[in-house]
């Protein structure tokens, strides 16, 4: 539900990931960012292509940072073909984060053969932070309705896998 940034891309070349990691990197770097490498021999990804869920099970290689302790994890997972498909809820990260990623994502863009964005805040199109401090506060707004409406919910809540959920509700007693 939170707003969240989609992304897609295929690299053609270990030059063209190279120069990704280290722009990855060096923007990190200057905002205080933790980072981590990725390098998996076997690893599931799942994604969806051309509206169909479609499962990779292989090597991997990437770079993760954390833009915000509030945001999801911003991974550049790529598989043996080079091709990454992901995505970062800034949701309860606001504006600034959301910003900044977004940012990256533009200075990225170029090393890429083919890239593209979804902007659930819609700044990757407009670059108009009111227009997406407006999907933020909407979201908001429904988060906390969905709250409301239900006294055993609780969030947000951080993953083991790092991924932020809006918010869980408990089971009622007894429930299994």
């Amino acid at each position: 539900m939170g707003v969240t940034i989609h992304f897609e891309g295929q690299l053609s070349s270990e030059e063209q990931y190279a120069a990704l990691s280290q722009e990855v990197e060096a923007f990190a770097v200057t905002r205080g960012w933790p980072i981590r490498e990725i390098e998996e021999a076997e690893m599931a990804l799942s994604r969806v292509i051309d509206e169909r869920e479609v499962d990779y099970l292989g090597p991997v290689i990437g770079i993760k940072v954390l833009p915000h302790p509030r945001s999801d994890p911003l991974r550049f997972e790529f598989d043996r073909h080079l091709f990454v498909q992901q995505y970062c809820k800034t949701q309860f990260a606001g504006s600034g984060a959301h910003i900044e990623i977004i940012e990256l994502l533009r200075k990225a863009a170029p090393l890429f053969d083919k890239f593209d964005v979804f902007d659930e805040g819609e700044y990757w199109e407009s670059g108009d932070r009111s227009i997406l401090q407006r999907n933020l506060d909407t979201v908001e707004a429904m988060i906390a309705e969905g709250m409301r409406k239900d006294p055993t919910a609780r969030g947000p809540i951080r993953l083991e896998s790092g991924r932020v959920i809006d918010f869980v509700s408990d089971p009622p007693p007894g429930a299994e």
